[in-house]
């Protein structure tokens, strides 16, 4: 209702020819003056990403530079290629090495059925624990507290110190076991 009220709709609904400039001049107006100043809208954003408190402000920059130039966004590049090939190759790290990783897991949940830990714990344990062991250049405090903040915002209350916890177990028995191949670059 607001939007269909307002001078900037009426203006751009008694256009004879439309343009680009017009069109931009109405997304703008209701992306900043009606989305994003509407506390219901911002709140219910906050509620579906619960890192927009983080990322918000780039996000609304790359929308905004996306109206002004839809051409010059580059949406497939938003991740670069280093990172895409770091995901999938801790993706097929871990379909590959699911049993073997299973197997260092599913000792340090003593009392916990594997079948009933929430799944995104789960998956962020298998990814924690194949970074832990085949990716030599990521420190181990670096991947466990990676996977702390993920079991944090994308999981249960309790889930960052549960990943925490077994990460943690898993790092020092691998470290006793002398199984761990890290590369420290600093010594370099």
């Amino acid at each position: 209702m607001q939007l269909t009220t307002s001078q900037q709709y009426l203006h751009y609904i008694g256009i004879q020819q439309q343009s680009l400039q017009e069109d931009r001049k109405i997304f703008e107006y209701i992306f900043n003056d009606l989305m994003l100043n509407n506390e219901e809208f911002v709140a219910h954003i906050e509620e579906i990403f619960s890192n927009w408190d983080d990322d918000g402000e780039m996000i609304v920059q790359s929308i905004a530079s996306f109206i002004r130039k839809p051409q010059s966004t580059a949406f497939q590049q938003i991740i670069t290629a280093d990172k895409e090939q770091f995901a999938v190759n801790l993706l097929k790290t871990v379909i590959d090495k699911e049993d073997y990783l299973l197997t260092l897991i599913t000792p340090k949940l003593k009392n916990w059925d594997p079948e009933r830990i929430a799944l995104l714990d789960m998956v962020l344990m298998k990814l924690g624990v194949a970074e832990l062991l085949y990716f030599e250049t990521i420190p181990p405090k670096v991947t466990i507290n990676e996977y702390i903040d993920l079991a944090k915002d994308y999981s249960t209350a309790q889930s960052g110190h549960f990943v925490n916890g077994i990460l943690d177990n898993i790092h020092k028995e691998l470290v006793e076991e002398g199984k761990l191949n890290k590369k420290d670059f600093r010594k370099s």
